[in-house]
C-alpha cells in the first residue's frame, strides 16, 4: 500500500478542488486537521497545489517526520502533483545569544535539510527571532550573519532559504538578504499589524519573494480566515496578487478558517 491509497481519517474533506483556480500556486499548512502531518497531507493533496509542512518543533525526535514519513510524503507529491514548502523550527534560533544555542540551531537545520531534501521544497522558511535583538541590534545582526554563513551555500543554496518578515523593520534584514542571495517570505499580516509598508516592500523585493503568507488578522499573532480582513485590506491584497505568480500560502490552522479563506480568495484573485 502506498501513501496515496492509505485509508483517510474520518475528517470532512474540502468541498472542491482549487488546483487550477488561480494563476499562483495555492498552499496551506499541514495542520488544517487536528492530526499529524501525513494525514493532513493526504486529505489536502487532492484539492490544492502545495502544502506548507510545519516543522515548528524540533526538541523531541517525534516532532519531526522520520525517513519513512518523508518517503510517503514524496509518494503523495507524485500521485497528486503537489509540492511542499517547509517552515523551519521555531524552537531554535540562529541569532541566540548563547553560542551553544546557535550551534544547536545550525546542526538542527543541517539535519532537516538532509532529511527533507527528497521532497524538493519550493522554499525553506526561516525566522530570525526579534526576541534575540534586545537592545543590541549590531550583536543580533553579527550573530545572524555568522550563523547563516555556516549553512549557506554549503548546506543550502541562498535562494532556497526564505527569511520571513516579522515584527521588526524589514530593512534590518536587507544586507543579509543581498549578502547571501537569500529569498524572502512576505508575511503580510506581520508587516501590516506593525505598521510597515508591505505593498512598497513587495514592489522593491518582488524578484526575491517566492512565497506569501496570507491570513486574516486584526491583532498580533492572529491567524484567522480571510473573511476577517477589512474590505480595504482585501482590495489592496487583491491588487498585489494580480502580479504575483509564486506560492500563496493560506497560513491558517483549522478547516473552518481555510474554507472561509478559500471563499474570500476566490472573490479576490
Amino acid at each position: 500500500m502506498t501513501a496515496s491509497d492509505h485509508p483517510e481519517p474520518g475528517y470532512p474533506l474540502l468541498r472542491r478542488s482549487y488546483k487550477s483556480a488561480f494563476h499562483f500556486r495555492l498552499a496551506t499548512t499541514s495542520f488544517i486537521y487536528p492530526d499529524h502531518i501525513l494525514p493532513n497531507v493526504r486529505m489536502l493533496a487532492p484539492f490544492i497545489n502545495e502544502v506548507e509542512l510545519l516543522f515548528f518543533q524540533s526538541a523531541l525526535p517525534d516532532n519531526l517526520p522520520g525517513t519513512n514519513e518523508i518517503r510517503q510524503l514524496a509518494e503523495l507529491a507524485a500521485a497528486h502533483e503537489i509540492t511542499y514548502n517547509i517552515h523551519l523550527p521555531l524552537d531554535i534560533s540562529l541569532t541566540a545569544r548563547r553560542s551553544e544555542d546557535r550551534r544547536n540551531a545550525i546542526a538542527t537545520l543541517k539535519s532537516i535539510f538532509e532529511l527533507a531534501a527528497p521532497l524538493a521544497p519550493t522554499t525553506w522558511t526561516l525566522h530570525l527571532p526579534e526576541e534575540d535583538i534586545g537592545h543590541n541590534f549590531d550583536g543580533w545582526y553579527e550573530r545572524a550573519w555568522d550563523s547563516i554563513s555556516r549553512i549557506c551555500p554549503e548546506h543550502i543554496p541562498g535562494p532556497a532559504l526564505s527569511v520571513e518578515t516579522l515584527s521588526y523593520p524589514p530593512e534590518w534584514i536587507d544586507s543579509l538578504i543581498s549578502g547571501f542571495d537569500l529569498s524572502i517570505c512576505l508575511d503580510i499580516g506581520h508587516m501590516a499589524v506593525y505598521g510597515y509598508d508591505w505593498r512598497g516592500f513587495f514592489e522593491d523585493h518582488a524578484a526575491r519573494i517566492p512565497i506569501i503568507h496570507l491570513y486574516g488578522f486584526g491583532r498580533v499573532h492572529e491567524h484567522l480566515g480571510l473573511d476577517c480582513l477589512t474590505p480595504d485590506r482585501r482590495r489592496k491584497i487583491a491588487a498585489l496578487l494580480k502580479v504575483f505568480s509564486g506560492t500563496v500560502c493560506l497560513e491558517v490552522f483549522s478547516k473552518p478558517h481555510l474554507e472561509a479563506s478559500l471563499k474570500v480568495l476566490s472573490e479576490m484573485a
